[in-house]
């Protein structure tokens, strides 16, 4: 140990790499993996909060990721889990609510909430997977600009997840253009069987920067009721919108 070292700072930035790799959590389990009294880690993660290097979402301490972005980041940065909106969909159709970024030609969860609508279900956040697969990616791939468009699927495979995901690229480009034109995708088992998902863009400055979906059994989100939930999702995809303009 150095001798101009500073105990409770090292503590502080510990607390913060173990949220930079857990992403979420709670105070008894920054206390054991630290071997910190609560009181200590209390006083610690409460610092930390004040000084608005980590938020608390129910009893799960979490990263603020704004504070480690640069200036111009931080303008125009969303926090998506602190979003009202999506918990007004997910409460009008009583399936799980998802909101997904793209990351090259990964899809990137954002926010997952679930019944009974009260908080992020944070093991879902952050999980990546192919575009292609699922209503919330290819929503976003059919708003990209063309040039967006032909530069991501020079380095996307179109990889098979269920017998009814897109494999043939031409077919796919075809349905892209039909779901910018009707404004929704619909994922009908194409990532995985029995599951459902109907999803919407997410604007910002009429930019393409999102999409929310809600997703559940095929037995529960039947083809039947499929007009009045898109109906639903559009609506509460407008919502977000207008909530992070």
């Amino acid at each position: 140990m150095s001798k101009y070292e500073v105990s409770t700072l090292k503590k502080g930035l510990q607390i913060l790499e173990l949220l930079k790799i857990n992403r979420s959590l709670t105070l008894r389990e920054i206390s054991e993996m630290l071997q910190l009294t609560k009181t200590t880690a209390f006083r610690l993660v409460n610092t930390l909060e004040d000084m608005d290097y980590i938020k608390k979402r129910g009893k799960y301490f979490e990263l603020n990721q704004v504070m480690f972005l640069s200036v111009p980041e931080r303008k125009t940065s969303i926090d998506w889990i602190t979003l009202r909106s999506p918990y007004r969909l997910g409460m009008s159709v009583g399936e799980n609510v998802y909101i997904g970024t793209l990351d090259g030609t990964k899809l990137v969860m954002q926010q997952m909430i679930k019944p009974p609508f009260k908080e992020p279900f944070h093991e879902e956040i952050g999980n990546r997977s192919p575009a292609h697969q699922s209503a919330i990616g290819k929503v976003i791939l059919a708003h990209l600009n063309p040039n967006e468009r032909k530069e991501l699927f020079s380095h996307l495979s179109l990889t098979q997840a269920t017998d009814h995901t897109f494999i043939d690229q031409e077919l796919f480009f075809h349905h892209l253009d039909v779901i910018k034109k009707q404004g929704f995708a619909i994922d009908d088992e194409e990532r995985f069987l029995g599951v459902r998902c109907i999803a919407a863009p997410v604007f910002r400055n009429n930019q393409i920067i999102a999409a929310v979906a809600i997703a559940g059994p095929s037995e529960s989100i039947k083809r039947s009721i499929l007009r009045s939930l898109t109906r639903k999702v559009i609506n509460g995809s407008k919502e977000i919108t207008n909530e992070i303009e």
